[in-house]
């Protein structure tokens, strides 16, 4: 075998020079803030698919995208990132919460919190009118921040075919 007769010496620069010629992706480069997956992007398009129905989920990923974002923009990278909310997530979406259980009505009032700072954070937010009308909301009760359109697998294939990467929260 070629190794065995080759001596150390020149074993370690062929190894080297080997390693220095590969992508940064596979020679384990660390990209923007560690990721590899944003070398070289400027602006950052990212889509999430929300239709988890437990209200503490729901505010859970509204956070983490908030986090997200805070994270893209500490990098320096312009974002442009919508959340789609199908499924049992528009339940929460109500300016008049009466409907919604006791239980959960504080979890309610800290997501409408959660939603208006993703607002202000020029993150948009489209409901499904689908879904909205299985579960009872109002399109015209729904919050001030959210963008209400008949249905969301159009908004979740409309987006990826302008380049937006998704994410599917189910």
């Amino acid at each position: 075998m070629i190794l065995h007769t080759l001596s150390r010496p020149l074993l370690l620069i062929l190894l080297l020079a080997g390693a220095l010629a590969l992508p940064p992706a596979l020679a384990g480069g660390h990209g923007q803030g560690g990721y590899v997956s944003l070398e070289g992007l400027e602006e950052f398009r990212g889509l999430v698919d929300l239709s988890h129905g437990e209200p503490g989920t729901v505010l859970r990923y509204l956070q983490l995208i908030s986090e997200m974002d805070e994270d893209l923009k500490v990098m320096g990278l312009e974002r442009r990132i919508v959340v789609a909310m199908r499924g049992g997530s528009v339940r929460y979406l109500r300016r008049d919460r009466s409907p919604i259980p006791m239980a959960d009505q504080i979890v309610a009032e800290d997501i409408a919190r959660a939603i208006a700072a993703l607002h202000a954070r020029n993150i948009r937010i489209e409901a499904c009118q689908v879904a909205m009308d299985r579960f009872e909301v109002p399109a015209d009760g729904v919050l001030d921040e959210v963008n209400v359109v008949a249905n969301t697998f159009i908004t979740l294939i409309g987006f990826q075919q302008q380049g937006y990467g998704m994410v599917a929260i189910p």
